[in-house]
């Protein structure tokens, strides 16, 4: 006859011994890397919501010998969920003592991709949403009367700087007043909706329904979700149908119009995001032959889209760390 009361202690006891084992891999896994020689990657990028391209791993060893030459290669992504990207420049930085020798040679479909610039830079013409390429560079450590043949360690920094885009789009709705009052009408989208991933993120805040003979102020906001900064000018781009809706007084407010035959108009700004955003109030108003069905048909309410382009580019950083052996000492 089987023990099962004893088999059953067994298990537990195996279970048991499997999840000291796991916390101990948590609490010391770091240490035991660098004593294998390997380096934890404490900035790794996880391409959620947030992040445009991101540097998905570090390969680098976690201790070298003086005046050694040692590879470093990354894995560069662009999120699925996002847009394409362009003008990638992948640059180390915070050197220390370490110095560059080369980019590492990669094969793949962007020719120029392993081109360095300004002696510390590779350029990365494009990336497809989904891509992920494979860069690095060969560099050499110091010899070791450079550190005084002391414990030394350098995190040695890299940052991207990319071009991207973000793109939303917000329904507005407009009832008539006997609507708004029997609350005859659908729930109106106070949000965006298919906001692509990305470190700018485009959020709106209005007052909806729109009630017939009532104006509106659309508040849009970017905002830098993404651990890095917005570089330069940023160009936020509105296409709406100009038959139903428009922006009141576009050209005061800085933005360029630019109208089509089949009546879609295109508002056009260049703006600066600053480190936590920006935002913009939008006076929305409903065409003239739009306004009067409200009145005078029997139409409950009228909904109108707007589609919202940012182009801009980003910046963000991370580091590994790299140290090097002590030399013993000549007797």
């Amino acid at each position: 006859m089987v023990n099962k009361k004893g088999s059953s202690g067994s298990g537990i006891a195996a279970g048991v011994f499997v999840l000291v084992i796991i916390i101990i891999l948590f609490l010391y896994g770091p240490y035991l890397l660098n004593s294998l020689g390997l380096s934890p990657v404490p900035t790794a990028t996880s391409l959620n919501h947030t992040v445009a391209v991101g540097v998905l791993s570090v390969n680098a060893p976690a201790k070298v010998s003086p005046s050694s030459t040692f590879g470093t290669t990354f894995l560069v992504a662009n999120n699925l969920n996002g847009k394409d990207a362009s003008n990638i420049y992948f640059c180390l930085d915070n050197l220390g003592l370490f110095t560059i020798l080369s980019s590492i040679v990669r094969k793949g479909n962007n020719p120029n991709g392993n081109a360095i610039t300004s002696g510390r830079c590779v350029s990365i013409p494009s990336l497809a949403t989904g891509d992920i390429l494979s860069e690095g560079f060969t560099l050499s450590a110091p010899p070791a009367n450079t550190y005084g043949n002391i414990q030394y360690s350098q995190n040695i920094g890299y940052y991207l700087n990319f071009s991207y885009v973000s793109t939303a789009s917000q329904q507005l709705e407009f009832v008539s007043q006997s609507a708004s009052t029997s609350g005859n009408y659908p729930p109106p989208t106070t949000q965006p909706s298919g906001v692509t991933a990305g470190p700018v993120d485009i959020s709106s805040s209005s007052s909806q329904p729109v009630v017939y003979g009532q104006d509106i102020q659309l508040g849009i906001s970017l905002n830098n979700v993404g651990t890095g900064v917005p570089v330069g000018n940023t160009q936020i781009t509105i296409s709406m149908n100009s038959s139903i809706i428009n922006i009141t007084a576009a050209n005061d407010l800085g933005f360029s119009v630019k109208s089509f035959p089949n009546g879609t108009a295109v508002f056009s700004k260049s703006m600066t995001i600053g480190p936590t955003g920006a935002s913009i109030e939008l006076p929305i108003s409903l065409s003239a032959s739009e306004d009067s069905k409200l009145s005078s048909l029997n139409i409950p309410y009228i909904q109108a889209d707007m589609q919202f382009t940012v182009s801009y580019s980003y910046e963000q950083e991370g580091y590994f760390p790299v140290g090097l052996y002590i030399e013993p000492y000549s007797t």
